[in-house]
């Protein structure tokens, strides 16, 4: 990927029209302007096989997605590291997940990020076609924001974030992500 300029990046996952599908999407937008030029931040509306590239050459990888909520509820903030990922690989040529592709990078030795979290807010409406947000999901973002800006900043100076009183980080072991 040649846009690359940072050893930092926030991948955000969704599509615009999906409505909540973009919450990661809406959190990136947030990001640029407490950020600006010491991380790089990319929307993507696909996954799969596809993000090695984008990946590829990173340090630490932030990625902001939604999932149809299965634990906790709708607004539910989760951080995920690469030891929550499940252990099961489906090596489906229609669909890869992050197993996959930190599997996959691995064997081709692929320079890829040494620190990969995934913050996931839980929603209901997975696959409704809208713009915008619903109120629920929209009252969650600058939460949402708060979490990824404390990661964000402790990557960058190196010292331990304090989250918000607020935040709720729970490792679920069986969400294959």
């Amino acid at each position: 990927m040649t846009d690359r300029q940072n050893e930092i990046l926030v991948l955000a996952l969704g599509n615009d029209i999906m409505g909540d599908d973009a919450a990661g999407l809406f959190a990136a937008r947030a990001l640029k302007d407490s950020f600006g030029g010491k991380i790089d931040i990319f929307e993507v509306a696909s996954a799969g096989f596809g993000l090695i590239d984008i990946l590829e050459g990173y340090k630490k990888v932030l990625i902001l997605d939604s999932v149809p909520s299965r634990h906790e509820g709708p607004g539910h903030i989760m951080e995920l590291t690469k030891d929550n990922f499940s252990n099961h690989i489906s090596w489906s040529p229609h669909y890869a997940g992050l197993p996959e592709l930190i599997s996959l990078a691995e064997k081709l030795e692929i320079n890829f990020p040494d620190d990969i979290r995934v913050l996931v807010l839980e929603i209901t409406e997975k696959g409704i076609i809208r713009e915008g947000l619903s109120p629920e999901i929209e009252k969650q973002i600058p939460l949402y924001v708060d979490i990824a800006s404390s990661l964000l900043n402790e990557w960058i100076s190196g010292k331990v974030a304090v989250y918000s009183e607020h935040a709720h980080h729970l490792m679920y072991k069986d969400l294959i992500y």
